[in-house]
């Protein structure tokens, strides 16, 4: 499982995590942004700048709380950086620990003097040219999957919390090691059985801080542990600040080598990139992903802890040894780390493809690359070449999409076959389409910004303002000779009118025409209707007529036929 993942429903494809991302190690597919974990060095930055909380840290407390429910013993090697997250005592933080289930807590500090003294070791020995310390998870991701040139540069040490947990395991036997503290590459140090498998996850501050709370802990009112045990070298607990490293290592351990220390992703990227150059020799580099350290990382400022402040609670004075130092602290152990090239190999688009890619976009030449990042990259070059590569939507450009959508706008408009005129709020003329002007025999600079003609009917303006529906009204309109069929609707967000002008002259005139000839056609069928009444009337009064004389003749033949019976 990812150490960041995605809430999709929460994505709305804004692309800010992309352009803070400075490594580009998300790619935007089916409308998501997704990390690129082969190439992701988990930094955070997604995390803390994600406007809609779409990027979630992975949560590992419902698998530590396991452990601990199957009667394992579970130990915490704790970052020395919690200074500047807790206000409390250590000794308050060990019974904390020990309340919620966990069979003992230790300050990473133990571990971080353990890499202190081996650095001191490998820079005596003198075989590496250049020496980049390895405490940092996130620096190691860096050099391991975008500087593989670098691997070789890397101090074959394990991290202080990997040092640690070993010496924990050594000294307590069966046991399962938590790291707590504020890291995000922690977690994935911690799975990745390169760093030594030793840890079997890692937790943040908050997400252990809400456990206590759900258990009804505080630590700033529990009652100090007295078997809370310390670190006999305490500054170490220094490695979470800016030259933490290089403070703990003194200068005389340094030999031929000159020490340099560099903060934040882009300086990290600035140094690397000259030691692959070959322009710097001989330097030991504490390099920290995370400005201004540990202490400055993702997880400190999503929870408004200000760097300085931090700075400030990890004096920079010398430390007093703790009066009942960890047993662990005293012990000397060797701690190796191997590392590896794991950089992803993209496929780069020839000088054709990037311009058909561009061209796509509407970019068909030089001018027209504005290069300006709202995609989330640095150029439209690299854009394309991300496009190319399936890290980018063609659609992201989001000049494109305004002017394709102006673009459809303006022509949906002009070629209305009804006149639209845009007012404000005092009904002055905005704009109007070119079937408005010819219907007004205006010209544009005459109309823009003078008073709509009266012929519209200003009292349809505050109906529809009031009412908030749209007015629609037809009338004769004299000063441009027409039938017409006005709908006037407000828009109240942006404080304007809409006048859609329909021409219904020719409808008018074949509904008067329809009108005429039913009123015709209903004159000569009447008088039909009266002829024909006469007629039936004439035929009538002879067919009476008619009538009685067979009645007499009939009556006259049966007598007669009577009388020759008789006979």
């Amino acid at each position: 499982m990812s150490v960041i993942q995605l809430n999709e429903g929460s994505c709305v494809n804004c692309y800010k995590c992309i352009r803070e991302c400075p490594i580009k190690a998300i790619e935007f597919k089916d409308g998501r942004a997704n990390i690129i974990e082969d190439e992701c060095v988990l930094c955070g930055t997604c995390v803390l700048t994600c406007p809609q909380g779409a990027k979630v840290v992975k949560n590992e407390v419902p698998s530590v709380k396991q452990l601990i429910a199957d009667g394992r013993k579970v130990y915490i090697t704790l970052a020395p950086s919690w200074v500047g997250w807790f206000d409390c005592s250590f000794a308050q933080l060990s019974a904390a620990f020990k309340k919620i289930g966990f069979a003992g807590v230790e300050e990473t500090a133990i571990g971080a003097a353990e890499v202190s003294r081996e650095y001191a070791s490998l820079m005596q020995n003198g075989y590496m040219n250049n020496i980049i310390a390895t405490a940092c998870s996130s620096v190691v991701m860096l050099v391991e999957r975008h500087f593989p040139e670098l691997v070789k540069m890397l101090a074959p040490i394990s991290s202080p919390m990997m040092a640690h947990a070993r010496i924990m395991r050594e000294m307590y036997g069966d046991i399962k090691v938590v790291f707590v503290g504020p890291c995000l590459s922690k977690k994935f140090e911690a799975s990745d059985p390169l760093a030594g498998g030793l840890v079997n996850y890692a937790l943040t501050f908050p997400t252990i801080e809400e456990w206590m709370h759900e258990k009804g802990v505080d630590p700033t009112t529990i009652e100090p542990d007295p078997d809370a045990k310390g670190v006999s070298e305490p500054v170490s607990r220094l490695y979470p600040t800016a030259s933490g490293i290089l403070k703990t290592i003194g200068d005389e351990s340094y030999h031929n080598y000159k020490p340099i220390a560099v903060d934040g992703l882009d300086r990290c990227l600035e140094l690397f990139s000259a030691l692959r150059d070959g322009e710097v020799q001989n330097l030991f580099v504490e390099a920290n992903i995370c400005s201004g350290s540990c202490i400055g990382g993702p997880i400190m400022r999503m929870h408004k802890k200000r760097t300085i402040v931090s700075a400030q609670k990890i004096s920079d004075a010398p430390m007093p040894q703790d009066h009942i130092p960890a047993q662990t602290s005293l012990q000397h152990m060797p701690h190796p780390r191997v590392f590896s090239n794991r950089a992803v190999k993209n496929d780069m688009p020839t000088e054709e493809q990037i311009r058909e890619i561009l061209a796509q976009i509407g970019k068909t030449c030089k001018e027209q690359e504005l290069n300006c990042g709202s995609c989330g990259y640095p150029s439209c070059r690299a854009k394309a070449i991300a496009v190319f590569q399936g890290k980018a939507d063609i659609n992201m450009c989001l000049p494109f999409l305004r002017q394709r959508a102006e673009n459809l706008s303006t022509m949906v408009i002009e070629h209305s076959p009804n006149a639209i005129i845009a007012l404000d709020n005092d009904l002055c003329v905005q704009d109007l389409n070119p079937l408005a002007l010819t219907m007004l025999g205006q010209e544009r600079a005459d109309v823009i910004g003078m008073p709509l003609p009266m012929f519209f009917g200003e009292t349809d303006f505050d109906k529809c303002k009031e009412e908030g529906i749209p007015v629609v009204k037809k009338f004769f309109s004299s000063d441009i000779g027409k039938s017409v069929e006005q709908t006037t609707l407000y828009i109240p967000e942006h404080r304007m009118y809409l006048v859609f002008i329909k021409d219904i002259t020719e409808e008018e005139e074949r509904k008067k025409k329809l009108v005429d000839m039913r009123d015709s056609t209903v004159d000569i069928a009447q008088k039909v209707i009266e002829k024909q009444m006469i007629v039936a009337q004439e035929i009538a009064s002879l067919l009476g007529e008619t009538t009685a004389e067979t009645k007499v003749a009939l009556t006259n033949l049966k007598k007669t036929m009577g009388t020759i019976s008789e006979d």
